[in-house]
C-alpha cells in the first residue's frame, strides 16, 4: 500500500503594530503542523493591523502562491489573523478551496478539508450573508437619507487605460483585481468595459 504524500504547509503570521508576538504564534503553529506530520515550505509574516483588510503584502503573496499550488495547506493562529469579518474570511477560504488548498486554524482547531471544516464553512457562509444583507440595508438607508438632504447620488467615475482593458479582456487580470486597485466595485469595472466595447 503506497504512502499518502506529505502535506506541504505555508504558515501565516500577523501581528498588529502594538503586538510583538511573532515568535509565540510561530512556535504554536509549527508545533501543531509538525504534530500532523506536515512539511512547512514557507512562512509569511507581517506587522499590520487587521483594519488593513486584504491589503496586506504578505497575505497577497500567500494568495498568489496558493493559486500556483505551492503548498496544500495554509496554517494560521486564529481566524482573526485571516480577516476581520466572516465575509472576508469566507472569501479567502473559498479562494483557497478553488485551488485545492485547505486552511488550518490552530486556536479554533478548524481544518477546512474535513467534516468539521465543512460545517464551519456553512456557518461562515450564513454569517457572511447576514453581513452582506446588513451592509446592503445600511447603504440603502444612507442613500435614502442623503437624497432627503438634497445630495445628488452618482456612480463613481473611473478612467480605464487601454492596458487595463487589454489585461481584463485577455484574462491576465480580473475585473475584481482592477476594481480593488481603482477603489470601485467589480460591477462598476464590468459596466465600464461593456460601455467601451
Amino acid at each position: 500500500m503506497s504512502e499518502q504524500p506529505t502535506k506541504t504547509c505555508a504558515l501565516y503570521l500577523r501581528v498588529s503594530t502594538r503586538d510583538q508576538r511573532y515568535l509565540q504564534q510561530f512556535r504554536e503553529i509549527r508545533a501543531a503542523v509538525e504534530a500532523r506530520g506536515w512539511t512547512i515550505v514557507r512562512v509569511y509574516r507581517e506587522k499590520l493591523s487587521g483594519s488593513a483588510g486584504v491589503d496586506r503584502p504578505a497575505w497577497k503573496q500567500l494568495r498568489r502562491d496558493a493559486q500556483m499550488r505551492r503548498f496544500t495547506t495554509v496554517a494560521a493562529w486564529s481566524l482573526d489573523r485571516i480577516g476581520r469579518s466572516a465575509l472576508e474570511i469566507l472569501k479567502s477560504v473559498e479562494a483557497f478551496e478553488r485551488r485545492g488548498v485547505c486552511l488550518f486554524v490552530v486556536k479554533e482547531g478548524i481544518e477546512t478539508g474535513g467534516t468539521t471544516g465543512r460545517l464551519v464553512l456553512t456557518v461562515l457562509a450564513g454569517v457572511a450573508q447576514l453581513e452582506r444583507d446588513l451592509i446592503s440595508e445600511r447603504t440603502r438607508l444612507g442613500l435614502k437619507a442623503a437624497r432627503k438632504r438634497g445630495a445628488k447620488i452618482r456612480r463613481p467615475k473611473i478612467s480605464l487605460t487601454p492596458t487595463d482593458l487589454e489585461e481584463v479582456r485577455c484574462g491576465t487580470r480580473s475585473a475584481a483585481s482592477l476594481a480593488r486597485d481603482l477603489g470601485v466595485s467589480a460591477m462598476t469595472v464590468r459596466r465600464r468595459l461593456t460601455e467601451i466595447v
